[in-house]
């Protein structure tokens, strides 16, 4: 199914994200939003996968019915950004690829670069456990591959971007924090999780910087 690849929370997140409209609740409201995503993507490139759900041919029938009615009610959109996957099995797509400035040398990181990131990340319902954002908290600063950069997902998803981007991904267990999640305690001295055992997890990731270190 559609949310065995992404829930629908993050789904919807997703269209949000790229200014699509709001599917039906229904499974073939779902559907037709997926298709009518990835009927607006370009060829992927060949270092990366594409992604797409696998679907049903009733569903896909049916799904493209609706997605070419939404085409027909709406002006053309631009085209929408294309999912890719890593080695790892992280997902994304780029909100803002980013670009590389004539005297900056260390646009993409590399080992050692000194990197600065904003975030934000939700669990698998869409509800968000953490953020650089808010009182107290402050983007973070750290040296790429050097220092631990919240799990390995972002980590291999850093590794493609550009100084100034923006990306959405979503992270597997096995490159986020696996079968053990994370635990806290409670104010009552008991204990709960804050990321759940064998959890996909989504990222927004913004790239403010990238600076190869002092010689």
């Amino acid at each position: 199914t559609l949310c065995a690849s992404f829930s629908c929370a993050q789904l919807l997140r997703f269209l949000e994200l790229l200014r699509l409209p709001r599917p039906a609740s229904s499974p073939a409201g779902m559907y037709a939003a997926l298709i009518h995503a990835v009927a607006l993507l370009p060829q992927s490139r060949p270092a990366v996968k594409q992604f797409a759900a696998p679907v049903g041919r009733r569903e896909l029938v049916s799904g493209a019915a609706a997605a070419a009615a939404l085409l027909l009610e709406k002006p053309a959109l631009a085209a929408a950004p294309q999912f890719f996957e890593t080695e790892g099995g992280v997902k994304y797509f780029d909100l803002e690829v980013g670009k590389c400035g004539t005297f900056n040398v260390a646009c993409v990181p590399q080992a050692g670069d000194l990197i600065k990131l904003k975030y934000k990340a939700y669990l698998p319902s869409g509800q968000m456990f953490d953020s650089s954002e808010g009182p107290g908290r402050k983007p973070i600063a750290a040296k790429f591959k050097k220092q631990p950069i919240l799990n390995p997902g972002v980590e291999e998803a850093l590794a493609t971007m550009k100084e100034g981007g923006k990306r959405v991904i979503q992270v597997p267990p096995a490159m986020a924090y696996g079968e053990k999640g994370i635990k806290i305690e409670t104010k009552d001295g008991g204990s709960e999780y804050l990321v759940p055992p064998n959890a996909k997890l989504q990222y927004e990731l913004e790239l403010l910087s990238v600076a190869a270190p002092p010689p």
